[in-house]
């Protein structure tokens, strides 16, 4: 939520965006604009990766307050928001709900990314689909109130599974348990665990059967990761447990790139122009694989990474690759 009393109208957050093209003083004005409810050019310039929140040295979440006004300006026709509400909503019961401490949700990607979800990583209990959809992509879509409206049952369902932690696969996920849930003033009975800290907890365990990769790699932060950057050390250590070397180029960390596939979404242009900018960054720090968190940006970035030779691969996967459970990127 967008906090007024911590905003200082420095203007960093707009001024420091790679997507808004804003001097300190526009910034400035624009804040106070938004601060008032009215429509500025960062309502439809804005492509939802949440940077600007990180951006913030107060902690004043800008993105939320931006969020606000795009619903509020209909980003996107209701209609679609109507029906894209309807197709993730679950009204049945819930089945097949298994009995562990320790549960992983695989959100909705059991169906399109299942070939993510091997191995023995992740031999553990499951629960994922249309129950355990966490919502964030709403505010990708201009309609933070349909991401909240959904979060207590997001939140209930797993709880009702009895577990004391709860995996998150995706990172969205677990952005809505840290993050968002907090903010709603909702109670989250369990400890949410990221994938990244899971799989350094995995490794960690199994050092001896590691054989280090000796691949440098470049990172692709994904834009939920904004609100939790706090985790960030783990894909470090993930990184740093299979030999991987995380290289070090213009767009990572707070710096990272969007991977742009929400311009495709709300038709905010042609995505490839930044998808090659990023593609080359990472090449041009000696790369040799880009690893992914996100599914949805592997799917955005991965056919242009093909075309410039530079493999795509899930962050799990580099897990598995140490292991010598599948074989490194040729």
């Amino acid at each position: 939520m967008f906090k007024r009393d911590k905003c200082d109208l420095c203007g960093d957050c707009l001024v420091k965006c790679q997507w808004i093209e804003a001097d300190r003083d526009q910034a400035v004005q624009w804040m106070e604009a938004m601060m008032q409810g009215e429509k500025t050019p960062v309502i439809d310039q804005c492509i939802t990766c949440y940077a600007c929140n990180e951006y913030c040295p107060r902690k004043a979440d800008p993105f939320d307050l931006i969020a606000e006004l795009q619903e509020k300006f209909q980003m996107l026709p209701a209609e679609v928001l109507k029906k894209s509400e309807a197709k993730f909503t679950f009204e049945g019961q819930l089945r097949d709900i298994p009995p562990a401490e320790r549960i992983m949700n695989i959100c909705v990607f059991g169906k399109t990314d299942g070939h993510l979800i091997a191995g023995r990583l992740y031999d553990l209990p499951q629960i994922g689909g249309k129950p355990y959809f966490c919502w964030i992509m709403f505010t990708h879509m201009g309609a933070p109130s349909i991401q909240e409206a959904h979060a207590r049952e997001f939140v209930d369902r797993l709880a009702t599974t009895g577990a004391k932690e709860i995996i998150c696969f995706h990172d969205d996920c677990y952005t809505m348990l840290a993050h968002y849930a907090p903010e709603y003033g909702i109670d989250v009975p369990f400890r949410p665990v990221h994938l990244s800290e899971y799989l350094v907890e995995c490794l960690a365990a199994d050092k001896g059967m590691i054989t280090p990769l000796n691949l440098p790699v470049a990172y692709q932060r994904p834009c939920a990761s904004r609100h939790t950057p706090e985790k960030e050390h783990f894909i470090d250590e993930l990184l740093e447990l299979c030999g991987a070397t995380r290289v070090n180029r213009r767009f990572d960390r707070e710096n990272a790139l969007c991977c742009a596939g929400v311009k495709m979404l709300l038709d905010k242009g042609d995505p490839r122009p930044d998808i090659e900018t990023n593609i080359r960054d990472a090449l041009d720090a000696g790369a040799k694989a880009l690893v992914c968190l996100c599914p949805m940006c592997m799917h955005t970035l991965s056919p242009v990474a093909k075309e410039f030779g530079l493999p795509v691969v899930f962050l799990g996967d580099i897990a598995r690759m140490a292991l010598g459970e599948i074989p490194p990127p040729a």
